[in-house]
C-alpha cells in the first residue's frame, strides 16, 4: 500500500484533534475531487512500519483525540490489507482513542453487507473502526463549511453499532439544518404559450445557499418588458 501523506494535526476530519493518514488508490474519480493525485495506487510512498511507528508517536499526545484515514480510497481492497496493522497498532497502543475512516462506498450496502460478509481483512479492519463517513463526493451537493465532510449527502455511521444491529446506524453532524427541510421556490408561468415568461419567488421563509446565491439574484430578475407582461396578464385574471 502506498499513502499520499500524513497530517500530524488533523482538525477538520473528525472530532478534536487528530492525526490523519491519506492513503493512495481510488477507483471513484468522483468530480472535482480535492485530492486527484491520491487516485494513482503508485502515488506517494510506500508504507512501511516506520510510517506505523511515527503515527503512535504523534498520537502520543493528550490533545490528539485519535486517527483519521482517508484517501484515495481506503477500502481498495490493497488498502484494507494494508491499513490492518496500523489499525491493530493503534488499538492496541490508545484504545479510548477512536479511529475515523471515510470511504466512497455505501457502508451498509457494499461494506456491512457485502465485504464484511466476504473476506476476513474486510472485517479485521472493520472490527477497529469507531466511525465511518460514507458516500462518494458530489460537486452539486457540496455547501460551504460542512462539519467533516465535503457534501451532504455523506453520512456518520456509528461502525460498532451497525454491526451489531445488522443496518446502518446513522448519527448527526450537528449542522444538517443547513440542508434539511428545504423548501423548493416557487415557479409561475404567466402570458400565452408562445410568450410565456417565468417567474420565480422567493418567500421569506426560504434560505439559498451562498454559493447559488449569484444564480438565484439572476433567476430573481424580471426585465421591464417581462413585467409587462406579467403584470397585463395578471391584471386580466383580476378582472
Amino acid at each position: 500500500m502506498n499513502y499520499a501523506g500524513i497530517k500530524d494535526v488533523d482538525i477538520q476530519d473528525g472530532d478534536g484533534v487528530r492525526v490523519g493518514i491519506y492513503v493512495s488508490g481510488c477507483h471513484f474519480h468522483c468530480k472535482e475531487c480535492h485530492n486527484k493525485e491520491a487516485w494513482d495506487f503508485n502515488y506517494g510512498k510506500e508504507f512501511t512500519e516506520a510510517e506505523i511507528d511515527y503515527i503512535i508517536e504523534k498520537m502520543d499526545n493528550d490533545y490528539i483525540s485519535g486517527l483519521s484515514i482517508l484517501g484515495g480510497e481506503p477500502l481498495e481492497i490493497v488498502n484494507q490489507k494494508g491499513l490492518i496493522p496500523l489499525v491493530d497498532r493503534v488499538k492496541e497502543t490508545f484504545p479510548d482513542k477512536s479511529i475515523w475512516l471515510y470511504t466512497g462506498y455505501q457502508f451498509d450496502k457494499d461494506v456491512l453487507f457485502d465485504m464484511y460478509q466476504k473476506y476476513d481483512f474486510t472485517k479485521k479492519l472493520i472490527d477497529k473502526i469507531d466511525i465511518v463517513v460514507d458516500g462518494q463526493f458530489v460537486i452539486e451537493k457540496k455547501i460551504v463549511d460542512l462539519k467533516q465532510r465535503g457534501s451532504y449527502n455523506q453520512r456518520k455511521i456509528d461502525v460498532q453499532a451497525s454491526i451489531k444491529q445488522n443496518k446502518a446506524v446513522c448519527l448527526k453532524f450537528g449542522d444538517e439544518y443547513k440542508y434539511e427541510n428545504k423548501k423548493e421556490p416557487k415557479k409561475i408561468f404567466v402570458g400565452n404559450k408562445d410568450t410565456q415568461t417565468e417567474i420565480i419567488e422567493f418567500p421569506s421563509f426560504v434560505e439559498i445557499p451562498i454559493e447559488n446565491i449569484d444564480q438565484a439574484v439572476e433567476e430573481i430578475i424580471i426585465h421591464p418588458v417581462q413585467e409587462q407582461v406579467a403584470a397585463s396578464n395578471i391584471d386580466k385574471k383580476l378582472k
